[in-house]
């Protein structure tokens, strides 16, 4: 792959534990190879695999004693190992890699109304603001604050590509606006972003200056279901909010144009989202795209559909 899109790459093989640790990650000219498991192979339907030996010298990206669970955002790292010594070895060892981790917090699950990171400091610098760099574009974000998955950089330019000129979009649970800002750097759409939380509308707007922009961006803070009722309808929605998405799919019926588009995310068992896509079918919705973007815990997933309103 390309250098640019080298970190998010390594944080989706790092959480579907195909990562090899018995070879370097190493760059030569443009592009960054990553060892793989053998038994990965299969299951990495759009990467790009070719069988090569590393060349001495090359760079290392990450050390080999490096391993663990973690989101890198920006120069800070999240840690998701429960055992705080072994978190705090892996910190260590992360501020003494050339990975350009600066900080390092310990991530203890999710807290109230906002659904932000409870962080506990670890190692390096006690800093909880930091710029995120996303296939090119740039966010700024307190990650103590709102919350923000570096694992769905992949998920959010397939959306962003399959988007045209001229769209009316709605991304119900915007967040700091990572969808909407990587559509609008690339095409002239008009986004509406809803979110309640006030830090996500500050650093949607402050992620927002960073970025050359084509389309438009309109940051309103409030409860989805109140505000999509006095919004115009979509060509295409956005509904990110993968614990309650189905809570709100009567509201994204209403809002959205016939014959248009929704990007719907759930975490579920297989079962239960087999039985999701059944009430989505009811709804009056075709399915267009399922896949599940990376594991949530042994039974579970986050997976995306897409679909298109048919009646």
């Amino acid at each position: 792959m390309t250098k640019e899109r080298a970190q998010a790459t390594l944080q989706e093989l790092r959480n579907l534990h195909c990562i090899s640790m018995d070879s370097r990650v190493f760059s030569s000219g443009e592009f960054v190879y990553i060892p793989i498991v053998d038994d990965c192979a299969p299951r990495l339907e759009g990467y790009d695999l070719v069988e090569i030996k590393p060349r001495a010298g090359t760079k290392q990206y990450l050390p080999q004693a490096i391993r663990g669970s973690y989101d890198r955002i920006g120069d800070i790292a999240i840690i998701k190992l429960r055992n705080r010594e072994r978190a705090i070895e892996l910190g260590k060892s992360l501020l003494k890699s050339k990975s350009g981790v600066t900080a390092v917090w310990q991530d203890t699950g999710i807290q109230g109304e906002f659904r932000t990171r409870k962080l506990t400091w670890l190692a390096g610098e006690e800093k909880t603001v930091t710029i995120h760099t996303e296939n090119q574009a740039k966010f700024i974000l307190d990650v103590s604050k709102v919350y923000f998955s570096p694992r769905l950089a992949t998920e959010r330019m397939k959306v962003a590509r399959t988007v045209q000129d001229g769209e009316q979009i709605i991304d119900m649970f915007a967040g700091i606006g990572p969808f909407a800002i990587l559509i609008a750097r690339d095409r002239k759409a008009e986004i509406t972003c809803i979110d309640s939380n006030p830090d996500a509308i500050f650093y949607m707007k402050e992620s927002m200056k960073l970025n050359k922009l084509k389309g438009k961006i309109t940051p309103v803070l409030g409860q989805a279901e109140s505000v999509i009722r006095d919004l115009p309808k979509a060509d295409r929605i956005i509904m990110n909010l993968p614990h309650d998405s189905m809570k709100f799919l009567g509201h994204a019926l209403r809002a959205i144009k016939d014959s248009g588009t929704v990007h719907l995310y759930s975490i579920g068992s297989p079962k239960s989202i087999e039985e999701n896509m059944e009430i989505l079918r009811d709804s009056g919705f075709t399915i267009i795209d399922k896949r599940i973007v990376h594991g949530y815990s042994p039974l579970e997933s986050l997976v995306s559909i897409s679909m298109r309103k048919t009646f």
